[in-house]
């Protein structure tokens, strides 16, 4: 596994928007485990590798199915050994994972100080059907429930007793996350809103938030796997790579309750980007060992002169990988600082249902210079976003202080409506905010938040039948509204009807 697919990694604006706590320090736990469990078994990473899986639960509930996960591949990964490992081995090797498991769980006592750590599980109270018992959460009492104490079979009844090795709050957090799932939440995809989650979320999130050189690079990796020679590793050493960042996708898209937030999927693209990696191969060769024919001596023929060979294809797919690589770093550097907005290209390109009498995205002002179509294509992805996802794919307050930055700039707005999405407290900054917004068009300044305009409600939807004179980052809106353009809209809101009408009058006479 070589590089490009790793330096990929950190340009993707996901790692830009969420910083290292959700990115690089839970991720590299993931992968440094793996490696020292599946190559050598090497009794002095035992620990290493126990320090980074706790810290690595310490950051996602998520990864909680990496104990199941890690017994999974040691069997897969040793299987095709099993009649060369003697029976004192296999003993060794599962003493490690043990071993590796318990320092795991010592690191997340850690992380909580052993808070209420070694509490029976029949002394918890939980919310969700899955650990109170209930079939319907309505039926779950107020002050929680708990299928194990004593209210339920003698399997779950004995459990009860046995005294957790986690810090209670850490139980509860599982709970408590998983309460989100059950009762569910509204949800927005392209264009439509659901009480409800989809299982192919994640992998469109994937498609319109990704770069495509990012994607293109992906896809590269798998023609190379498919249909080239000298890409691939053992598939051994490929699964272990390869299943973990499938079984991470796979779970989360199996969680439909709610389809809010792209990032969850985060903890998986570590193992598909060193996966892909595997094209570097095309500039650094593969280590290979040639006899030299030109000395007859029989002793110098069985030396071996180490040579670079290059796997099938490799001119071509050097010059797609430095296209596809530069393609993503370019990509999102043009978004940067505001990352947490960025949508690709296909976000423009890939259409989306239209739900009501108002447009999808907002216009734009008409570019006059170099720099105008510059921002004018730069902000397309972003402008197009809301029609896809919304919340924090887009928009999580973070352009607050770039109004307040805007505000300084124009001091001739000195009463601006605002509808801010955010918790920080707009009276906390010097934005001249003078109230929020009625629920029809009047003459005056506003900044909306996209959360706002496309919210379920559709109170301040109407919006979109305007142009905004400026944008804070690309998730506030700042409009300029006058009498003359409130009458044209109405005006041509109401041709619009009138044309509607008089159709669907003249399709009834023809019916008829």
């Amino acid at each position: 596994m070589e590089g490009p697919g790793v330096c990929s990694f950190p340009c993707l604006p996901s790692c830009n928007t969420y910083g290292l706590d959700q990115t690089f320090i839970p991720r590299l736990p993931q992968i440094i485990p793996a490696f020292t469990l599946f190559t050598a078994f090497i009794p002095v990473f035992t620990l290493f590798a126990g320090l980074t899986l706790g810290l690595a639960e310490l950051c996602k509930f998520t990864l909680l199915i990496f104990y199941p996960l890690f017994v999974l591949l040691w069997f897969l990964y040793r299987l095709p050994d099993r009649t060369k490992i003697s029976l004192h081995d296999w003993s060794r090797q599962a003493g490690q994972l043990a071993l590796i498991f318990l320092v795991s769980i010592f690191v997340i006592n850690m992380g909580y100080v052993f808070e209420d750590s070694g509490k029976q599980l029949r002394d918890f109270k939980f919310q969700t059907t899955l650990f109170t018992g209930y079939e319907d959460l309505e039926k779950v009492p107020y002050c929680g429930g708990n299928r194990f104490d004593g209210s339920g079979n003698f399997f779950e009844t004995t459990l009860g007793y046995l005294p957790m090795p986690l810090p209670a709050n850490f139980i509860q957090g599982i709970d408590t996350q998983r309460l989100d799932f059950e009762r569910g939440l509204p949800s927005y995809l392209r264009g439509q809103w659901s009480d409800h989650g989809w299982w192919y979320y994640y992998l469109y999130a994937l498609l319109i938030k990704t770069p495509v050189g990012t994607i293109l690079l992906f896809l590269l990796a798998i023609f190379c796997t498919l249909f080239l020679k000298g890409y691939n590793a053992s598939w051994r050493d490929e699964m272990v790579i390869l299943l973990p960042g499938i079984v991470l996708l796979a779970f989360v898209s199996s969680q439909t309750g709610f389809s809010v937030h792209s990032r969850y999927v985060i903890p998986a693209l570590p193992f598909f980007f060193v996966w892909m990696s595997k094209v570097g191969r095309a500039f650094t060769g593969i280590p290979h060992e040639k006899r030299d024919e030109q000395n007859q001596s029989e002793q110098l023929q069985d030396d071996l002169k180490p040579v670079k060979k290059y796997p099938q294809g490799y001119k071509i797919v050097r010059v797609l990988t430095i296209v596809f690589l530069t393609w993503s770093v370019l990509s999102s550097l043009s978004v940067y600082p505001h990352s947490i907005s960025y949508f690709n290209e296909l976000a423009v390109c890939i259409p989306t249902p239209k739900t009501d009498e108002h447009p999808q995205i907002p216009p734009i002002q008409k570019p006059v210079s170099f720099y105008d179509w510059y921002k004018a294509i730069v902000s397309a992805g972003p402008r197009n976003g809301p029609r896809h996802l919304l919340d924090s794919n887009i928009d999580w307050g973070q352009d607050l202080f770039n109004l307040e930055r805007w505000c300084k700039r124009h001091p001739e707005v000195t009463d601006l409506k605002v509808a801010y999405w955010g918790s920080y407290p707009v009276d906390l900054t010097t934005i001249p905010m003078c109230g929020h917004p009625s629920d029809k068009p009047k003459p005056g300044w506003y900044a909306i938040s996209v959360n706002n305009i496309y919210s379920r409600e559709g109170t301040y939807r109407y919006f979109l039948d305007y142009t905004p004179v400026a944008m804070a980052g690309y998730s506030i809106y700042i409009y300029h509204l006058t009498q003359d353009d409130i009458d044209r809209v109405n005006d041509s809101s109401a041709t619009t009807n009138k044309n509607a009408t008089t159709h669907k009058n003249a399709t009834i006479t023809r019916a008829r």
